[in-house]
């Protein structure tokens, strides 16, 4: 089978616009919540939340089509690092897209001039409310017609569209994929909906620092916003390109969880077997990984469930684990993508990120090194990168070097 190759790289989150923003502020553990602008929320909902700043720095702009900005730009980025022309990649017959993208930034003001068929901000935005889906494709990958494909499972939605591109190019499907995830969900119906649920960050007082997974004091998410963009090619193309790879995606697993809507599996059972497979699919032994990018996302259910599952995987020998959800927050189905993407560049420049905000480690969290202690400048072989959704949906990927 051929091997699938990582040559290009995109991002934006709320620490920044491109890669060269967005990686230092994850390597110095700098936070990027902050109070909820977006949105007037109820009294007793969350108050906090990663958003993306403006790109001229003058602070948030809220727009419903933020969700294709930060698309558009990540995939930009990627497409130049690989050395790509868009137009180039979409005439091609050996080229596909698989992408999650998730929500808009509606204000509730603005959906119902929509729902009316009135203008926002002078854009008629009516196609937007009868299938929301299907214009974020539009917008995304519908020039690519049936080489597109729209991943939506949850939180692990974008880690999913990863491994999608992984299985195209491994088998022969394609030489060339655009992947990865975007969200842009932060508006009053989801923030209250998840608010409801009991899994958004108590700490509304301290913005800053509200997202601490692993914490002995982690109460809940921070609901972020952003995109996580790749390209994935085969060695046979990016060889004849002269292109030089960043990593390689050689492995990635999938497992499914019935029990509850929010939890994980009871000791980490179900996620242990997502990381498993993805080793097995890959060939790789424990001792490969160097690190782990957990979905760590600052609930008490995913951290004790996801150490759990590290530790039935790697026994005494875990390697080192963190989040960097402490700097990012969480970006729902863009999270597995963007995180992928700090993978792949923990193998690119020997560097593991911290886990921001992480003052003392919850001692039902039973791994031993959770790099509290600020990033760590050391050779990193492979990488696993987990991302568990909603309703069980389980998912990790193994990055390697070159």
């Amino acid at each position: 089978m051929a091997r699938a190759l990582i040559t290009g790289l995109g991002a934006v989150c709320p620490v920044g616009w491109g890669i060269e923003e967005c990686w230092p502020a994850v390597v110095a553990g700098r936070s990027g919540t902050a109070r909820l602008e977006i949105v007037e929320v109820g009294e007793n909902d969350c108050k906090v939340a990663g958003q993306v700043p403006a790109r001229d720095g003058a602070g948030y702009e809220s727009s419903p089509l933020r969700l294709l900005d930060f698309y558009r730009f990540a995939e930009a980025e990627a497409l130049e690092q690989a050395g790509l022309e868009r137009d180039r990649v979409v005439a091609d017959p050996r080229a596909r897209a698989a992408v999650a993208s998730h929500g808009f930034a509606w204000k509730i003001d603005e959906f119902t001039a929509a729902c009316r068929g009135e203008t926002v901000s002078g854009t008629d935005l009516s196609g937007y409310v009868r299938r929301p889906q299907e214009a974020a494709h539009e917008g995304i990958g519908a020039d690519f017609g049936d080489r597109y494909s729209g991943v939506t499972t949850a939180c692990s939605a974008g880690g999913v569209s990863v491994l999608e591109a992984g299985e195209m190019v491994r088998s022969g499907l394609a030489d060339i994929v655009i992947t990865g995830g975007v969200d842009a969900n932060i508006n009053e119906v989801i923030v209250a909906i998840h608010s409801r649920m009991g899994v958004l960050t108590r700490h509304n007082s301290t913005p800053e620092t509200a997202s601490r997974p692993f914490d002995v004091t982690h109460a809940g998410f921070v609901i972020a916003e952003g995109a996580g963009v790749m390209v994935v090619e085969s060695e046979r193309s990016a060889e004849a390109r002269g292109a030089k790879p960043i990593a390689e995606l050689a492995g990635w697993g999938t497992a499914v969880s019935t029990g509850h809507l929010t939890a994980g599996s009871e000791g980490g059972e179900i996620q242990a077997l997502a990381m498993q497979r993805a080793l097995d699919r890959a060939g790789a032994a424990v001792d490969e990984v160097d690190y782990i990018n957990m979905h760590g996302t600052s609930t008490e259910d995913n951290d004790l469930s996801e150490s759990e599952g590290v530790r039935r995987v790697f026994g005494d020998v875990a390697p080192p684990v963190s989040s960097t959800k402490g700097v990012t927050g969480h970006l729902l189905g863009g999270a597995g993508a963007l995180e992928a993407v700090f993978g792949a560049m923990a193998i690119h420049t020997s560097t593991l990120p911290p886990t921001a905000n992480l003052n003392e480690v919850d001692p039902r969290c039973s791994l031993d090194d959770y790099i509290a202690d600020g990033a760590r400048h050391v050779t990193c072989r492979g990488v696993l990168s987990n991302s568990f959704g909603l309703a069980g949906s389980n998912a990790s990927l193994f990055l390697r070097q070159p």
